[in-house]
């Protein structure tokens, strides 16, 4: 069975192609949601069923996923794939007025998030990040990345076998839906399976071999935007201490810890999530460091 995307969606133009996201909720706050790797926007199905009584939701697809243009051609594997997110993601706060929203951002959606509030502080009121990292890739000074092997084994069995293989390693049952009933398992994995189908092996290939490549460290300073960092203690995918890292180097940042949860927390474990996310939302005062 398909699954339903969250409201009819709507369309921006963007430089090079268009993106589609969707407007539910009403209130005086207002939430941007932005998924990561491998979803689209219809991941956030148990947000939207929580927020929409307590704020205006945005939910974007990124280019790529969901309903918005693929990846032109000449930005695959350009480098600059991260540039395209920001400017699409700056286009939408901005023609859409929203009046400094909070952003979510969601592994490497987080990525994405935090460099959009370094470098466009003016856009954004506060940050919250689940499972992110300023870095994908392993070195000496930073173990909580990808080792250059994994990386490689990724972008091998994009390009020799397809979409399949990657699904197989995205969600591999000893990395992902750990903290929940095996039917529960199954049934996210095929919701997932199915949005990776949706982005297509060029979309994948085109993060491993671009965005998992940049570096935000420097960047992490420039926040000046009250920020909550959340991250599982069962996730295998963003290790614990990149949160600890952005926790004691972002100026206004908070930790959270979700005991027991496991990396795509927002669907196995959405009542803890979204709790947190609305508790900071209605917190007034910025964060301290």
């Amino acid at each position: 069975m398909s699954i339903p995307p969250l409201s009819p969606p709507r369309y921006l133009d963007v430089d090079g192609g268009r993106i589609a996201y969707y407007d539910t909720g009403s209130g005086e706050d207002t939430i941007v949601w932005v998924h990561g790797l491998p979803t689209d926007s219809r991941a956030w199905s148990a947000q939207r069923d929580f927020f929409d009584t307590r704020a205006r939701s945005i939910f974007l697809d990124l280019r790529g996923y969901g309903a918005s243009d693929k990846i032109p051609a000449d930005m695959l594997r350009s480098g600059n794939l991260s540039t395209l997110y920001i400017a699409d993601l700056a286009a939408l706060i901005t023609r859409l007025e929203l009046r400094r929203p909070m952003l979510v951002g969601f592994a490497s959606a987080g990525h994405i998030a935090l460099r959009l509030a370094a470098t466009h502080p003016d856009l954004i009121g506060k940050l919250a990040l689940l499972n992110g990292t300023p870095q994908f890739r392993r070195r000496p000074d930073w173990p909580n990345g990808f080792s250059g092997a994994e990386m490689s084994r990724f972008i091998d069995a994009a390009t020799r076998g397809g979409i399949d293989p990657v699904m197989d390693l995205l969600l591999d049952p000893a990395t992902v839906f750990t903290d929940v009933s095996p039917a529960r398992a199954i049934e996210l994995g095929d919701r997932f399976r199915e949005m990776i189908r949706s982005a297509g092996v060029d979309t994948l290939l085109a993060f491993f071999e671009s965005v998992a490549l940049d570096d935000d460290w420097t960047l992490l300073r420039d926040i000046q935007a009250p920020t909550l960092v959340m991250t599982s203690t069962l996730g295998r995918k963003a290790p614990s201490g990149a949160a600890l890292h952005m926790r004691t180097t972002i100026p206004h940042a908070l930790l959270a810890e979700l005991p027991g949860a496991d990396h795509f927390a927002f669907a196995t474990r959405p009542e803890l999530v979204n709790q947190l996310l609305d508790a900071f939302r209605t917190t007034r005062r910025a964060a301290s460091s």
